[in-house]
């Protein structure tokens, strides 16, 4: 029997040329071997990429997450004072909003009114997404521009008009800033009308954290995915400022609804199975400090989207 010469073309190898069928098959097995060996390492590169790429993507999500900032600006305001600035607000600092929002320096805005309580406490609360340090650092700067920008869109003569009706007291009584450290909400969120502010002082912001994450976060949304619940939306946030033993709390939770009437029942359609809250509460001495209702009146979203609720 003739032999010819074989020429093999493997990855990895050069041309070989063979004279026995014992070689044949020694060289083949060789250059398989090498052609696996690079082919492993070549998938082992992959899956080191991917790795990196997904410790990247996971290191963002966590930067983003801890540049979830916002403030909480409390007003009270006399009942003859309330008109006009419902007004103000309506047709003049929500347009402010709306500029500085679609600029990228502010990521929402809304104006809500307190449901009950006493004449005494904040009856108006703004809410004002900041989202980045840097966006809270230049706030005030942010609502000077926009203020700016919205006079000069109404002219001359409108601009003295409109700054005379916004010459009137803020009636502020505090300003709050937090960091929003989880969110949950119903696949079809996209706006809600009614606000549960559940404050507490907590004596580690840490472990409430990641126990409002573990516990209830992670309970809430699956109620929520199951249409267990009517509510829209969870999220808890933790004071940045002002911070110390003289405030009455440093750690906010919210539960958002449709309506009043599910705001006031939490929204279950049937009796809820609550997990074991001991060491969430164990956290805030045993219960909130306070739980306040709120309506919202107006909103601009993360589009710079008016609403009027």
């Amino acid at each position: 029997m003739k032999i010819a010469f074989i020429k093999t073309e493997i990855p990895g190898c050069k041309d070989v040329k063979l004279k026995k069928i014992e070689s044949v098959f020694k060289t083949l097995k060789d250059c398989l071997n090498l052609y696996i060996l690079e082919l492993l390492f070549t998938i082992n590169q992959f899956k080191m990429k991917v790795k990196i790429f997904s410790t990247l993507l996971i290191m963002i999500a966590s930067f983003a997450y801890s540049q979830n900032y916002y403030m909480y600006d409390f007003r009270n305001v006399p009942s003859d004072e309330m008109s006009i600035m419902m007004e103000n607000e309506e047709h003049f600092w929500s347009k402010v909003a709306q500029d500085q929002i679609k600029k990228g320096n502010m990521t929402g805005w809304a104006m809500l009114e307190r449901m009950g309580g006493s004449a005494d406490e904040p009856n108006i609360l703004f809410y004002i997404g900041a989202g980045s340090k840097k966006n809270i650092d230049q706030l005030g700067a942010s609502f000077g521009e926009g203020s700016q920008n919205v006079m000069s869109q109404m002219g001359e003569d409108a601009a003295v008009f409109i700054n005379r009706a916004l010459n009137i007291d803020s009636r502020r009584v505090g300003q709050v800033i937090l960091n929003r450290t989880h969110t949950e909400f119903d696949t079809d969120w996209d706006h809600h009308n009614y606000v549960k502010t559940n404050f507490s002082k907590v004596t580690d912001m840490n472990k409430m954290n990641e126990l409002q994450g573990k516990v209830w976060g992670k309970y809430i949304k699956k109620m929520m995915a199951k249409d267990e619940t009517s509510q829209k939306l969870w999220s808890a946030s933790n004071v940045v400022s002002p911070m110390g033993s003289g405030y009455n709390w440093n750690y906010l939770t919210i539960d958002t609804y449709m309506t009043y009437s599910d705001a006031l029942d939490g929204g279950w359609k049937n009796s809820p199975k609550i997990p074991n809250l001991s060491e969430i509460n164990s956290l805030m001495g045993g219960q909130f400090y306070k739980q306040v209702m709120w309506k919202v009146v107006m909103s601009v979203n993360s589009k710079g989207e008016f609403k009027k609720h």
